[in-house]
């Protein structure tokens, strides 16, 4: 099957699990050996061989040596482990580098991650020998003096790790940076892993940073966390994601020091998480006498209280760009709303008391109090460091559209929105373009909005925020012309007018942004994604303010007109001149622009506010039939132009029913257009025989 199907990866890998049920394990070896030289550059595969060999399976004989297959059960199981070889899984691992080494980001994890796990394997066993040593010892006290020497040997790393607790941190008796050293022995060779991977992949922030997750799942592992953050330290000195994971990688390391009291007295005895005292038995959590940082610590903690703002002050000196600001402000926000948001009586919405509820410590945030300090006094001490981010920005220059929307977000947080739209204003004042601050303008738009209905004055209306950015914006930037565009006319229906006069220039502008949005609605083009200009929100809303982050959906926005034009017509006394607008309206849409002409490169959305505007078309074209019906039967008009004006409602609404069966098939989908395809087709032919 495998050489007919030319070792397919589905199906070496229902083969692989076929013979792990079944404890094949020589065919087992061979099929991975098959499938390796198959596909080489499967990285999967090398990490499933390798695994198997590290972990290996438990296989169970009966003392004649039958498998578990047996019928009976009178024999004596003897259990072995098939694999569980170091040896094996590193000489997978390593040929599997070889052949993707420079572009396989997870096999070099994977192989860091298989060190840490025999770094536990052989401290677990050590635990065991060492427990076994405490037992005999204390049936006789002729091996007290042996076990004390053992204790003490078996120690020494944790003394040592002790020892160098401030070297680890990275910091020197005089305050100077000192470089992270790995002071356990047992941690070199995942050391030596990281080195060669930052060889091959050496300007990959991210791929650096997974290094450190993988470090987080294991305990004693700090001195390597240090030097994985040094050497990022080191190498992006200026890149902005590199003191973001720092910065956080800061804030975490408070959380879990505020955190540990309670978190190993309850863990204190479990596994590879057990404190060995200075004799070398295992600790309850009742003393936690080990727990009590140096003096050396204390005095550095009382000097800075809290590193991750001072590696902020640090980022800020060493990258000064509008990123930067950005991704620090945002930083202190988050920091302020999780204080106010701290009750002071200690009920933070989590039961502090029960370690699943507050695992993460989400709402703990007693960590970011300084001594003798409230949560209250330490959200304005933020937010005096906040304000002062802003205002150093502005007076370096720095500022960006989305740093200025995030200072509008504040603003607005604290209850200050005409602070807010006067930044606003402000910003857009100084600028002559329109193709970097979309958000800008749609922002003040929408402040604009919010304060009229909460009943205060703002500068602008929106209606003339919108003008004004569509006049300035040029129609070859064509996604912030189309959003300027639509949101004037949705602002233009929902303003009243107070005259005869006003509402009839309202509905001239009207009309000729409905035509300008028939000429920019090229069909599906706009709707369908372009890989070359797909970017990361991150990456756009920084920097790139031209991005404007927003789809727009021209089926809504016809929607909304035609609606607005059926309002009008209702109200109006004009009912010929009001048909002939709504009967405009969706032929320009449907017949004389190619954006109605298929539902293919749409998105969902736009596709359901097509079906939603077909079906309007249609109850407004059927409504108005038997209406001119029970007219003309009331007026007795002439039965010749009474037959002419019935056929032509007839062909209208014929039309109507072909154009949407048309649009749905045209993209060439089944589920549910399809439903919708035959229901039109339904309605069609209800029609016709009714006619």
């Amino acid at each position: 099957l495998l050489k007919k199907f030319h070792y397919d990866l589905d199906i070496c890998f229902n083969y692989i699990q076929f013979c792990k049920d079944f404890k094949s394990f020589g065919q087992l070896g061979r099929v991975y050996a098959e499938a390796l030289q198959r596909h080489p550059r499967e990285e999967g595969l090398w990490i499933e061989a390798a695994g198997f060999e590290f972990f290996g399976m438990l296989d169970a004989q009966d003392g004649d040596g039958r498998g578990r297959n047996g019928e009976e059960d009178d024999y004596d199981e003897q259990t072995r482990i098939v694999g569980s070889s170091i040896q094996n899984a590193r000489v997978l691992m390593q040929r599997g580098l070889r052949i993707n080494g420079s572009t396989s980001k997870e096999l070099w994890i994977q192989y860091f991650a298989l060190e840490l796990h025999y770094v536990q394997k052989l401290r677990g066993r050590k635990e065991i020998l060492e427990l076994g040593l405490k037992a005999n010892t204390a049936a006789g006290e002729s091996g007290d003096e042996e076990t004390d020497s053992d204790s003490t040997d078996g120690n020494d790393e944790e003394s040592e790790s002790r020892k160098n607790e401030g070297e680890n941190t990275g910091m020197g008796n005089d305050g100077r940076k000192r470089r992270a050293k790995i002071t356990n022995t047992m941690l070199l060779p995942s050391n030596v892993i990281y080195k060669n991977a930052i060889k091959a992949i050496p300007s990959n922030v991210s791929f650096r940073l997974g290094f450190i997750e993988i470090c987080r799942l294991f305990p004693q592992t700090k001195c390597l966390e240090n030097y994985i953050l040094e050497t990022i330290e080191r190498d992006f000195g200026e890149d902005v994601e590199a003191w973001v994971a720092r910065i956080s990688y800061a804030q975490e390391e408070m959380k879990r020091k505020s955190r540990a009291g309670k978190t190993m007295s309850k863990m204190g005895s479990i596994g590879f998480l057990a404190k060995i005292d200075s004799n070398g038995t295992r600790e309850s959590g009742e003393s936690n006498t080990d727990d009590r940082p140096s003096k050396k610590a204390r005095v550095e903690e009382k000097k800075d209280p809290d590193p991750a703002l001072s590696l902020l002050h640090e980022a800020l000196e060493a990258v000064p760009t509008a990123k930067m600001y950005l991704e620090c402000t945002r930083f202190l926000r988050i920091r302020i709303r999780l204080l106010r948001e701290y009750s002071p009586d200690g009920n933070n919405n989590t039961h502090q008391d029960d370690d699943d509820d507050d695992e993460d410590g989400q709402n703990d945030t007693s960590f970011l109090l300084y001594e003798d300090e409230d949560a209250e006094s330490a959200a304005r001490r933020h937010a005096l460091l906040l304000e002062r981010l802003y205002a150093n920005a502005k007076d370096k220059s720095l500022s960006s559209p989305s740093l200025t929307l995030d200072q509008v977000d504040y603003l607005l947080d604290n209850g200050k929105p005409t602070e807010a739209e006067f930044l606003l204003s402000q910003t857009l004042s100084d600028s002559n373009t329109t193709k970097n601050h979309v958000h800008l303008w749609l922002k003040w738009a929408e402040l604009s909005e919010r304060m009229i209905s909460a009943g205060m004055s703002p500068s602008l209306p929106p209606v003339v925020i919108l003008r004004r950015a569509f006049k300035h914006t040029p129609i070859h930037e064509r996604e912030a012309h189309l959003l300027f565009l639509t949101n004037l006319m949705k602002s233009l229906m929902l303003r009243s007018s107070s005259s005869e006069r006003e509402a009839a220039e309202k509905e001239n502008e009207l009309k000729g942004l409905f035509q300008q949005l028939l000429l920019l609605s090229r069909g599906s083009m706009y709707a369908i994604d372009d890989p070359t200009k797909t970017k990361s929100k991150e990456g756009d809303s920084i920097d790139e303010g031209n991005e404007s982050g927003e789809k727009v959906n021209l089926a809504e926005v016809f929607l909304s007109y035609l609606q607005y034009n059926i309002i009008q017509s209702e109200k109006s006394n004009k009912n010929n001149d009001m048909d002939d607008s709504i009967r405009s309206i969706y032929s320009g849409v449907l017949f004389h622009s190619s954006y109605g002409k298929s539902c293919k490169g749409k998105d969902e959305s736009e596709v359901t506010a097509m079906k939603s505007f077909f079906d309007a078309c249609l109850r407004y074209e059927l409504v108005s039939s038997s209406t001119s019906k029970i007219a003309k039967k009331r007026v007795g008009a002439d039965k010749k132009k009474k037959r002419a004006t019935r056929q032509a409602n007839n062909d209208r609404i014929c039309k109507l029913y072909e154009a949407a069966i048309s649009f749905f098939r045209g993209g060439g989908g089944g589920g549910f257009w399809r439903v919708a395809v035959d229901g039109y087709q339904r309605g069609l032919q209800n029609f016709k025989c009714g006619m």
